[in-house]
């Protein structure tokens, strides 16, 4: 299948829409968090960042969508910024084609380019592992003080991008419902 990765743009967002409701529909769920809200609520907050905003084009449609935050790690007396990889989504009928992986390839290398030393996923092992993520308990990370989390995953983007960090992840407060945990 032909398909091009391109930067989202402002007429892409109802498809994007149509991606993430694909991708994440879980049926007779609560609403309060869902994929799609976030990403419209980070679009109109200062934590966009439209470069690494990314979506996959198949034919005129969109078919996939990733998406890139600045987040925080915070540790006892000092604080780190890195990105959150949040959220990856490819339409249900274009799943398992490698859409993905050149979405996440093509996201790391933009978030390299922009400065960003590393990068969070909160995801499936043997999916990010492919594109050197490892368990962040590696530098005491996660997302409570036991740093025990079992699908939390960080990514150095530079040489010793996470040398002497370590802490909890703090997402922009957006993944809170506006509200920092």
């Amino acid at each position: 299948m032909n398909y091009l990765v391109r930067q989202e743009k402002s007429e892409d967002y109802d498809k994007v829409r149509g991606v993430l409701q694909s991708a994440f529909f879980r049926d007779g769920k609560d609403a309060v968090f869902n994929e799609w809200i976030l990403v419209e609520k980070i679009r109109d907050s200062e934590y966009y960042i439209p470069e690494l905003s990314l979506v996959a084009e198949a034919d005129g449609q969109v078919v996939g969508y990733i998406l890139f935050s600045p987040m925080k790690i915070r540790g006892a007396n000092t604080s780190f910024d890195s990105l959150a990889l949040a959220p990856l989504a490819v339409y249900k009928d274009y799943q398992k084609q490698g859409i993905g992986k050149h979405l996440v390839r093509l996201g790391i290398e933009r978030a390299k380019k922009l400065g960003f030393k590393s990068m969070v996923v909160l995801g499936h092992p043997d999916y990010y592992s492919k594109f050197g993520f490892k368990r962040a308990s590696k530098w005491r990370i996660g997302t409570t003080e036991d740093f025990n989390d079992e699908c939390l995953f960080v990514l150095e983007l530079v040489k010793d991008g996470l040398r002497g960090i370590s802490g909890v992840v703090q997402y922009c407060p957006l993944f809170y419902n506006g509200e920092l945990i």
